[in-house]
C-alpha cells in the first residue's frame, strides 16, 4: 500500500468514441494523466498511484464509477486517450470518499426538487444574498429565478413569506428598509423570469445535438472537449434567449462539464478573450455573469 498502481473504471460514458464532458471531467478530478478506452469502448479506464483503499463503486456526477486499489484486475486495452504517464492521484481518496456520500446528496436533491408547495422547503441560497451595497437588485432577481425554478407554481401567498424573510436576512446590507418596495420589485423580477433556476437551463441543455459540427472557426481555437462543450452550450443559451444576455455562472458551468468552477471561470474567460463571449456584467460570489454570444463564421451566422 501506498506505492502501488491504481485503477478508475468509468462505465457508459463514450458515445461514437466521445468521451462524456462529465466523465473526463471526473478523470481530471481524480488526477489521472493515462486514461484509456475500456475494452467494449463505451467506457473509461484511468491509472495512477495512490494509498490502498477499499474498492468503491456508485456514481458520481452521474457517471458509475469504480475506484480499486487491490484485489481487482483490470484490462489494459492500449487504446490511450490521454497517454501521459502513471503518477500518484491527488483526487483518488477524495473521490472514493465522494462516492461514499454520494446517496446523501442524491437525497437532498430530490428533496430540493420536490413538488412540495411549502415555503419551509425551498429556503434561501446564500448566494441570493447581497453582500455588498449596491447588490440588491441583481441579488433580489436571481432569488426570484430561483425560487421559480424549484416552485415554479407557488401561491401569492408563499412568495411573500418567502421574500419576507429574504428582506428580514438582507436588511442589515440593503439600504430598502420598506418590505412593500422589496416585495413589489421581487414580482416585477418574477414575471420577467425566463430562465428560472436549474429546469429550463436543463431542458435547453438536453437540446443540444452534439452531433452537430461546432461553429466554424472554433476548431481553429485549439480548445479541448470540454471548452468545446461550454461553447455549445452557449450558443443553446443565447439562441434560448434571442438578443438578451443569458446567465451562466462559473459553478453552474463547472457542473454541467463535471470540472472544478475555477476551471469552468476560466473557460468562461477563454470565450471572452477570443470574441466567443461578450461580458455583459460580472456575477459576485455564486451569482451568475451575463454574457452574449458574439461568434460568427465569414458569412456572418452564429
Amino acid at each position: 500500500a501506498g506505492d502501488g498502481i491504481v485503477g478508475v473504471d468509468l462505465d457508459k460514458c463514450v458515445q461514437d468514441g466521445e468521451p462524456m464532458p462529465a466523465a473526463l471531467g471526473l478523470m481530471d478530478r481524480v488526477g489521472c494523466k493515462y486514461i484509456e478506452l475500456s475494452p467494449s469502448g463505451t467506457g473509461l479506464r484511468g491509472f495512477g498511484y495512490s494509498d490502498n483503499i477499499v474498492g468503491r463503486r456508485g456514481r458520481l456526477d452521474d457517471i458509475h464509477i469504480e475506484m480499486y486499489a487491490s484485489r481487482r484486475y483490470l484490462t489494459v486495452t492500449g487504446r490511450p486517450i490521454w497517454s501521459g504517464p502513471l503518477v500518484p492521484l491527488q483526487g483518488f481518496a477524495d473521490v472514493a470518499n465522494a462516492i461514499r456520500g454520494s446517496d446523501l446528496q442524491k437525497g437532498q436533491k430530490l428533496l430540493k426538487q420536490s413538488s412540495v408547495s411549502s415555503v419551509s422547503s425551498v429556503g434561501i441560497p446564500p448566494g441570493t444574498l447581497p453582500t455588498h451595497p449596491g447588490q440588491r437588485n441583481r441579488c433580489l432577481f436571481e432569488f426570484a429565478r430561483y425560487v421559480k425554478g424549484i416552485n415554479p407554481h407557488a401561491s401569492k401567498q408563499e412568495l411573500r413569506g418567502l421574500v419576507g424573510r429574504w428582506h428580514e436576512l438582507a436588511l442589515p446590507v440593503i439600504g430598502t428598509k420598506d418590505f412593500g418596495t422589496t416585495w413589489g420589485d421581487f414580482m416585477n423580477g418574477w414575471d420577467q423570469v425566463r430562465q428560472p433556476y436549474g429546469e429550463t437551463m436543463q431542458s435547453i441543455i438536453d437540446g443540444i445535438d452534439k452531433s452537430e459540427s461546432l461553429p466554424k472557426g472554433i476548431v481553429d481555437l485549439g480548445y479541448g472537449p470540454h471548452a468545446n462543450y461550454l461553447v455549445r452550450v452557449c450558443l443553446a443559451l443565447q439562441t434560448h434567449e434571442g438578443d438578451a444576455p443569458f446567465f451562466i455562472s462559473a459553478r453552474q458551468a463547472g457542473d454541467l462539464l463535471g470540472v472544478h468552477f475555477t476551471d469552468a471561470s476560466k473557460m468562461l474567460m477563454a470565450l471572452v478573450v477570443d470574441g466567443v463571449l461578450t461580458l455583459v456584467s460580472k456575477g459576485a460570489g455564486k451569482l451568475a455573469s451575463r454574457y452574449r454570444y458574439v461568434w460568427t463564421d465569414q458569412s456572418g451566422h452564429r
